[in-house]
């Protein structure tokens, strides 16, 4: 036995075991939001808004390849891998090369987008470098997914933060150093080499025993692939979303203006992420082993609320200590940002709420839903995009995302209340 088996065997009470989690999670993201702003805050200063924009968009087109490369992601594998006992590293060995095809592939389509797509030199060289990381990022995360699923997730949390120093020590040489833009770009994938390590070398420690290539099959390849690609559709358009209003604006907006606005939004971004951290340990422990009985709607309620407070707090930090926080961080020449900041994070109070809806549906295996809600809510936010951006100018980015959200739910909502009246349409029938 590991001390890895040993802290991820050790049966500890639902409550314990999400406090737990929540503790090392939330430990992550803060220090991933001082290292981000310390980092961006760092390029800003150093290549003005601009250069801050070409980052930020940079960012935004990685997370979207990242987003092409989920044909079996996490969210859908959370719920099997709680229940998964011997079987478990067939699954992760087999899902982890699944993943990195894909990841491949989907570097491949983003880079012909890129060369095709951005007129902008610089920001198509940041962008086409930092999407050479999604291959040592995406593939990784199937085993983040398994110390998710045992309620253990320090590993995954040394890991994640190592690599993210890795990235920062070197931008903070390369501006030192007067390096090349190109070197700062390239920190992106130092990061994800060294995650990629770190993680390999734990996962190696846990299952020893395991002869990793010899649990590949190709026949148990094409079942996670039949069961992944179902979800696909509704992966893929959840992911641009959260990232549309960069894709979109950046082509309304001259850079500087483009910057101002891009670079609290990739904060607003990284928050965000919380969402899904948080509520992946909220729900192992709470909604997941409810959702058969009869506590599982107050479970999917109280799941809900707590998110909602999360998303609250972030509202709230932003809102008193936005503008200092821009100025300390970026400089003077983002005094301008704060609204933006404000506005991004009352738009991802409705991403946390949002999150015990997807867990909730996932968990349900129902990703037509899933798709139903984020096709909506990107029509709708693509939209007000268009229509509302000579009125509202950069602040139809949040508001656009959040009107597209609000429309999804309803979407969805509708389609529950027809599939269920479809359902009762046969037992009305018989009963007459």
């Amino acid at each position: 036995m590991t001390i890895f088996e040993d802290a991820s065997s050790r049966q500890s009470p639902p409550r314990a075991a999400a406090l737990a989690n929540m503790a090392w999670l939330l430990g992550d993201k803060a220090f991933a939001l001082i290292a981000g702003l310390a980092i961006f805050g760092l390029v800003a200063r150093t290549l003005g808004p601009a250069g801050a924009g070409h980052f930020t968009y940079g960012a935004a087109v990685l997370q979207t390849g990242l987003g092409l490369s989920l044909v079996c992601a996490g969210v859908a594998l959370l719920p099997r891998f709680c229940r998964m006992q011997a079987a478990l590293p067939g699954a992760i060995a087999n899902v982890f090369v699944l993943r990195l095809v894909a990841s491949v592939i989907a570097t491949l389509l983003v880079q012909a987008y890129c060369l095709l797509a951005i007129e902008d030199a610089q920001r198509r060289m940041i962008a086409m470098i930092m999407v050479c990381a999604v291959p040592l990022i995406e593939p990784f995360f199937v085993i983040a997914t398994y110390w998710l699923s045992r309620n253990h997730n320090r590993p995954t949390v040394v890991a994640r933060c190592s690599g993210l120093l890795a990235r920062a020590m070197i931008v903070f040489a390369a501006v030192h150093y007067g390096a090349p833009i190109w070197v700062l770009a390239a920190a992106w994938v130092v990061e994800g080499v060294v995650n990629a390590t770190l993680q390999c070398l734990q996962i190696r420690r846990n299952f020893s025993r395991v002869r990793w290539a010899c649990a590949v099959r190709p026949v148990r390849m094409q079942r996670y692939l039949a069961f992944g690609v179902r979800f696909l559709p509704a992966l893929w358009l959840g992911q641009l979303f959260l990232r549309v209003d960069r894709l979109v604006l950046a082509e309304f907006m001259d850079p500087t203006s483009f910057g101002l606005y891009a670079a609290p939004m990739h904060l607003v971004e990284v928050w965000a992420q919380v969402a899904y951290l948080v509520g992946s340990s909220v729900a192992t422990a709470h909604l997941y082993p409810r959702l058969r009985d009869s506590d599982g709607a107050r479970a999917f309620v109280v799941t809900a609320l707590a998110m909602c407070g999360v998303g609250l707090l972030g509202l709230a930090a932003a809102w008193l200590l936005g503008p200092w926080l821009l100025g300390a961080v970026f400089g003077a020449a983002f005094a301008g940002s704060a609204g933006y900041l404000t506005a991004g994070a009352a738009f991802a109070v409705l991403l946390f709420a949002d999150q015990a809806v997807e867990m909730l549906i996932t968990a349900r295996n129902q990703p037509a839903f899933l798709a139903l809600k984020w096709g909506t809510a990107l029509a709708v936010a693509m939209l007000v995009f268009h229509l509302g951006h000579d009125r509202l100018g950069a602040y139809v980015g949040p508001a656009g995302l959040a009107i597209g959200l609000v429309c999804g739910w309803i979407a969805l909502l509708l389609a529950r209340l027809a599939s269920s009246r479809a359902l009762g349409a046969p037992l009305r029938a018989a009963r007459s």
